[in-house]
């Protein structure tokens, strides 16, 4: 799950080392925040319901009901055998070979989607004002670039702080808070601004991400150079602004169709990769294990027209894959109509239902019916997963996921954090979902 908590660059430094990669700094920079997010964090509103071998495919049940043992087996060889994803490395070819092997298995025609993503979040960036360096950070999809303007705070970034003012050719400054960093930045754009410094509302830095990439400059800083920013424009001194060129890496979606070149109407999905150093049992082996277990049982009476299952790659970074995806989609005029999320749903007691208002309800009805603990929830600020690319792009969505964060984006997101009581709900309650869904998308 991209994102889902605000953790430190400190701890995700310790994760980079402990994946190798262990020049990316120290653990001085521990008041660092990585977000695609304003800093605060909504309070989500609930609607309650009712209370193999390492190297192989692990051996199925004959009956057609999901089977939480199998989904186990798969979460094992992603997070123990397997261990961290990276989008990018051997350990993504390892998991994506693995993944084919395991939709090939149950009869579907499998397509590795490849793409190219922006992988180095921690850019580091310069900020000059009369001269004087301040330290930055490039926020992930940021363009490179080196910029000197006159610069403009534009407060929040909102439609009322750009409302009336020709930012042509400037630098804007805007307060972090309220509005996503793709939000103020598109405001600023439409304004004329070349480049964008987004300054923390609390103290230490942060890294932002855009969830999508740009050609301009967008950086991040703490509250106090916002502030000494901040003055500088209102003397109408000059702001220079250097961000250096992005890493492109490569990463693949693993698409399971009934036949070579069905149409989805319905897809099931979650992200396969991992942040560096988590073995990402929960975040998201749980989630990745349920879609290889359904696919297992949508295909034992026979593949299901139109019901298509794919795992995401580049997901941690910035929903990669799906938009990806979504995007070849879109031009193709082959949106599905219903895309169904399955992520970090390995730790809790209730499965979570967010996403487009009919689906959850009913998706709330059938656990009522069954007896699983479940409530109807939104995603809050700082959160994301791979269903909003399909969202933004008209298609309902819904989002199974479970109600504790766990041990997300850190190295002890083992397979002994896990709850499996709530893994076999989660499955039981798709697979419910997934047959009431068929019959209303794809006649089934």
């Amino acid at each position: 799950m991209h994102a889902r908590y605000l953790f430190t660059i400190g701890a995700a430094l310790i994760a980079f080392a402990a994946a190798g990669c262990s020049d990316r700094g120290t653990a001085d920079l521990v008041t660092t925040t990585a977000t695609n997010e304003p800093s605060s964090t909504a309070t989500a509103t609930a609607t309650t319901g009712a209370p193999a071998s390492p190297s192989a495919t692990p051996a199925h049940a004959a009956d057609s009901a999901f089977d939480g043992d199998a989904a186990f087996a798969h979460i094992r060889q992603l997070a123990v055998a397997i261990g961290p994803r990276v989008s990018g490395t051997a350990a993504e070819t390892a998991t994506v070979d693995y993944i084919k092997h395991a939709f090939e298995a149950d009869g579907y025609t499998v397509e590795q989607f490849a793409f190219a993503f922006q992988s180095d979040p921690f850019r580091a960036a310069t900020v000059e004002a009369a001269g004087e360096p301040i330290e930055a950070f490039a926020m992930t999809g940021s363009g490179g670039g080196d910029v000197s303007a006159a610069a403009v705070d534009i407060g929040l970034g909102d439609t009322a702080g750009v409302a009336g003012r020709d930012l042509s050719g400037k630098i804007a400054i805007a307060a972090r808070g309220t509005l996503r960093f793709a939000e103020k930045l598109a405001n600023a754009r439409s304004a004329g601004a070349i480049a964008l410094i987004v300054a923390n509302d609390r103290e230490g830095d942060f890294v932002g991400n855009l969830t999508g990439s740009t050609d301009v400059p967008v950086v991040s800083v703490s509250s106090d150079s916002g502030d000494r920013l901040r003055a500088a424009a209102a003397s109408g001194g000059t702001i220079r602004v250097v961000v250096p060129p992005g890493t492109s890496t490569g990463s693949v979606d693993v698409i399971a169709r009934p036949s070579a070149g069905a149409r989805c109407d319905i897809v099931v999905g979650g992200h396969h990769d991992t942040v560096p150093g988590a073995p990402g049992a929960h975040d998201n082996g749980s989630g990745t294990g349920i879609v290889l277990e359904l696919a297992r049982v949508f295909a034992t009476d026979g593949l299901d027209p139109g019901l298509c299952f794919v795992t995401f790659g580049a997901e941690e970074s910035g929903l990669n894959g799906s938009r990806a995806w979504v995007e070849t989609l879109t031009r193709a005029n082959a949106l599905p109509r219903v895309m169904v999320n399955i992520d970090a749903i390995g730790v809790g007691t209730k499965v979570q239902l967010i996403g487009t208002s009919e689906l959850t309800s009913d998706a709330l009805a059938l656990a009522n019916a069954m007896g699983i603990a479940a409530e109807q929830t939104e995603l809050g600020a700082g959160f994301g997963s791979d269903h909003q690319s399909f969202e933004a792009a008209g298609v309902e969505v819904i989002f199974f996921a479970s109600d504790q964060l766990g041990f997300l984006h850190t190295p002890q997101d083992t397979i002994d954090s896990l709850d499996r009581p709530v893994i076999d709900n989660g499955g039981a309650l798709a697979e419910a979902t997934i047959r009431a869904l068929l019959k209303r998308f794809a006649g089934g």
